[in-house]
């Protein structure tokens, strides 16, 4: 890495390389950008065109006014969940390496050092050695190490992998956060969802282009495809037809002006899209829950519909799921993503079929 000052945007102009066709993108300076994309979409390998460790067939490479194209040394950090330093190292030795990469005395070293042992809750490992922490007390001397190093452009790829479940969100909050304040510009490709959370923007790969980019909660809310809703949350795919201003699915009809289009496709549903009908209300399906489980304080229940069609469904807190429980919902079909798609003839199940008439009540 080549240590700057100041700050850094990073542009790719008609970058071709393997499945990648003239990809365009800007990484505005001091923002944080998650890469996200079903597998084998390319994640990585955008990390590892702009660090320089792959070289593109086309186009060009730009961090600030410089084309970098042919720099084997650029003004960045490329980050993984593994440490890399020696495995022998203490962690103490891990983080007095990376503040002397530094240009400060002494004192300031010093300073620096004590503050991200003190922020990471490292000041018991100290005298460890790397190959004896676990996965979550590495990705602090980690995340200590990037804090100390100062990059002034992160590529970080699945830099939380290896935390536990329980510290991986409250530590990516954190680090994020102390990005931020540093003026760093981040570009990372996410262990997972929850991390979108802490961007600025998010692009969507899939197919060797960029489908989609925009907020997360703009590619949440109306993805154009259905790599981009995966990436951005929980999302089931519905079969529908649509015939004139009517479209038909197995959990029901309704009524749509414009049409987007005419024929078969699919309908794009997350859990949230569904809420339980009060006593006495029209439902729009009954649905059969199969399993469930609970976290985050609500149920995700999931069950199966004509044709093998599963479906999960967010359920409050207080209610009462169980296997083979009937739930009459309610649904607003405005809030579904529908394209258009060649489908095969749905096959009917048995004895899943819980899908009555729109007005089927409790």
């Amino acid at each position: 890495m080549v240590t700057i000052r100041g700050v850094l945007d990073v542009a790719l102009r008609n970058l071709t390389f393997r499945d990648f066709r003239d990809v365009t993108l800007t990484f505005p300076q001091s923002t944080h950008t998650a890469i996200v994309g079903p597998p084998a979409s390319g994640t990585t390998t955008l990390l590892q065109l702009i660090a320089g460790t792959l070289r593109p067939k086309a186009g060009d490479i730009i961090i600030g006014q410089r084309r970098v194209n042919d720099l084997r040394q650029r003004p960045l950090l490329l980050v993984t969940s593994a440490l890399d330093v020696k495995s022998r190292w203490s962690v103490q030795h891990a983080l007095i390496a990376a503040v002397r990469t530094r240009t400060l005395d002494r004192i300031d070293r010093h300073r620096e050092y004590t503050l991200a042992a003190e922020k990471w809750e490292l000041a018991p490992l100290l005298e460890r050695r790397i190959d004896s922490l676990s996965s979550t007390e590495a990705a602090r001397v980690q995340l200590a190490r990037i804090e100390l190093l100062r990059p002034a452009i992160l590529l970080a790829d699945r830099l939380f992998e290896r935390a536990n479940a329980a510290s991986r969100t409250s530590l990516a909050d954190a680090f994020y956060r102390t990005m931020r304040v540093s003026g760093t510009t981040v570009i990372t490709v996410p262990a997972s969802r929850d991390e979108l959370a802490f961007t600025d923007n998010v692009v969507v790969l899939d197919d060797g282009a960029v489908i989609q980019q925009g907020r997360a909660s703009e590619v949440f809310a109306q993805p154009i495809s259905e790599a981009a809703a995966r990436a951005t949350g929980d999302v089931d795919v519905i079969p529908i037809v649509i015939k004139g201003n009517t479209v038909d699915s197995v959990i029901g009809s309704w009524q749509i002006e414009p049409p987007p289009f005419q024929g078969s496709g699919v309908a794009l549903v997350r859990p949230a899209d569904f809420i339980p009908a009060r006593a006495g209300e029209d439902s729009d399906l009954i649905f059969g829950v199969e399993e469930a489980g609970f976290a985050d304080g609500r149920w995700i229940a999931h069950g199966v519909l004509s044709g093998g069609v599963t479906l999960r469904v967010e359920l409050p807190r207080d209610a009462v799921v169980h296997k083979g429980r009937l739930i009459a919902l309610r649904y607003d079909p405005t809030r579904f993503t529908l394209l258009a798609r060649q489908l095969e003839p749905l096959r009917a199940t048995v004895p899943t079929d819980v899908v009555p008439p729109m007005a089927e009540t409790r």
